[in-house]
């Protein structure tokens, strides 16, 4: 006859304390490095090997001392470039003094390229504080403008455009927006704004490889709509909890179970990254879903 199993209060307290420091510090304040190679007959000669770093939604985090891990995971990446894909402080806590400092650090290291996310634009007054000291700091802030990179005698071009969220204001949706989470009906009115700034933006665009850097995933058809490369995202948060096999469980702006959570995904001929993020908002802990920095690295 089989020995009858003994319940242990102190082995279900050891397993019940590891498992809570893995979701609490290892899952939520480990920084996963994921890398992709991009490859484009686009890409010139001359931009072979060229990397990107790609950080999104670090919602005022700190990794390490003064962000001495997420700088130095950074630095020994050695990109070209650095491209930061908005929420980088939160409008609910209403504090930004780390992303400021961690963004001023960043631009040590390579030039950085940013874009708002809807936190930025949904808490207008700490926006103002926060994109002109940026901006003074060398941060190239990217709303429907183009940025040469130039390599030798070729060039590839580099687009931003702010969160639709930023028609909030001019819509009178501002405080109904945030009452409501966004989810009003004139949601529908700020991403179709969007939809008709962007075209009307990427009609003048260069010939050439183009890559753009924007906020939201779940606007993948206004990006291959109007014939993008590469586009890097980021507010999915990486779905927050992630459960084989069923994958990432909810997503902002995309609800449960979103199709675009984190990776790469094709549409025609326009790739979409996107970033898992660095922060958390709303809901403070992830599971199975490691704070991510994106390393991409551009081949012919």
């Amino acid at each position: 006859m089989p020995a009858k199993l003994k319940f242990s209060p102190k082995g279900f307290l050891d397993f019940f304390g590891k498992t809570i420091f893995d979701v609490t510090q290892n899952q939520n304040h480990s920084l996963e490095l994921t890398g992709y190679k991009y490859k484009s007959d686009k890409i010139p000669d001359e931009f072979d090997g060229f990397r990107i770093i790609h950080l999104s939604d670090m919602h005022n985090c700190v990794y390490g001392k003064e962000a001495d891990d997420l700088l130095r995971k950074v630095k020994n990446n050695k990109p070209d470039i650095i491209v930061i894909t908005g929420d980088s402080f939160d409008s609910r806590r209403r504090q930004y003094f780390d992303s400021l400092d961690i963004i001023k650090k960043l631009t040590s290291i390579a030039s950085v390229y940013f874009v708002t996310g809807n936190h930025e634009e949904l808490c207008p007054e700490l926006k103002e504080i926060f994109l002109p000291h940026i901006k003074e700091y060398g941060v190239n802030i990217l709303d429907c403008e183009t940025k040469e990179l130039k390599r030798g005698n070729a060039s590839i071009y580099l687009s931003g455009i702010s969160d639709f969220t930023s028609f909030a204001i001019g819509m009178g949706l501002l405080e109904k927006a945030l009452d409501k989470n966004l989810d009003c009906e004139e949601l529908d009115a700020m991403k179709d704004a969007f939809r008709e700034k962007l075209t009307s933006f990427a009609d003048k665009k260069p010939d050439g490889f183009n890559i753009l850097l924007s906020h939201r995933p779940e606007m993948n058809d206004a990006y291959s709509a109007n014939n993008f490369d590469l586009v890097f995202c980021g507010h999915a948060h990486g779905g927050q909890f992630r459960i084989p096999p069923l994958g990432a469980i909810y997503s902002p702006g995309q609800g449960f179970l979103p199709k675009y959570s984190e990776g790469p995904h094709l549409f025609g001929n326009t790739t979409m990254i996107v970033s898992r993020g660095l922060g958390n908002s709303s809901f403070p802990i992830r599971i199975n879903n490691r704070p991510e920095i994106v390393v991409c690295e551009l081949h012919k």
